[in-house]
């Protein structure tokens, strides 16, 4: 239960792949109590995904937190997109094919955030502790926006509505210009 199993899983699994050793695998957890066994897919198409074999819904980068990052105002934004993108993959996936190549980027801070964002198809930068309240948003490498103001949950609501509501149409454009139109349009 716990880590231990995804963790022993990957470090087997990960020597043998990058051997390419092996054409099926398995990852064998202990369910959580009453719970059922999707973790396992779960973990298992994100060993692929991260070490680029395959991938299966777009990838959510966040920022890990450090004396910077005092609020949960990045986590709470980067786990709402993260659900967001897992529960529209099965229409997504049918309707806009390529869009488990995207990548989305949540980062906390102005030190590593926006290069972060800008490395991601979509990528938002918010404040960190002591920052100025301003969040800029990146489309494809380039600033598309920036967001400015005290972040209550109101606002922070607001983002992640902006940014779910981009990923949709970042899923619809499969090109860099294609998708900031459709970003700027969902404004």
């Amino acid at each position: 239960m716990g880590s231990k199993g995804i963790v022993a899983s990957s470090a087997a699994l990960g020597i043998l792949l990058q051997e390419g050793i092996g054409d099926t695998i398995r990852i064998s957890l202990t369910p959580e109590p009453g719970g059922d066994r999707t973790l396992e897919v779960q973990v298992a198409q994100e060993l692929l995904q991260t070490m680029g074999f395959r991938t299966f819904v777009p990838l959510v980068a966040a920022c890990p937190g450090c004396g910077r990052t005092t609020s949960t105002t990045f986590q709470e934004l980067a786990r709402s997109i993260q659900d967001f993108i897992r529960d529209e993959m099965p229409g997504w996936k049918t309707q806009y094919p390529g869009v488990e190549a995207l990548n989305v980027a949540v980062m906390g801070c102005i030190v590593n955030g926006p290069g972060e964002s800008k490395h991601a198809n979509i990528g938002i930068s918010l404040p960190g502790t002591g920052e100025p309240p301003a969040a800029p948003v990146f489309v494809d490498g380039k600033k598309f926006r920036t967001l400015r103001g005290p972040y209550h949950r109101r606002r922070l609501q607001g983002a992640g509505d902006r940014l779910h509501r981009s990923a949709r149409m970042a899923a619809q454009a499969p090109n860099r210009g294609g998708r900031r139109r459709a970003l700027a349009a969902a404004e």
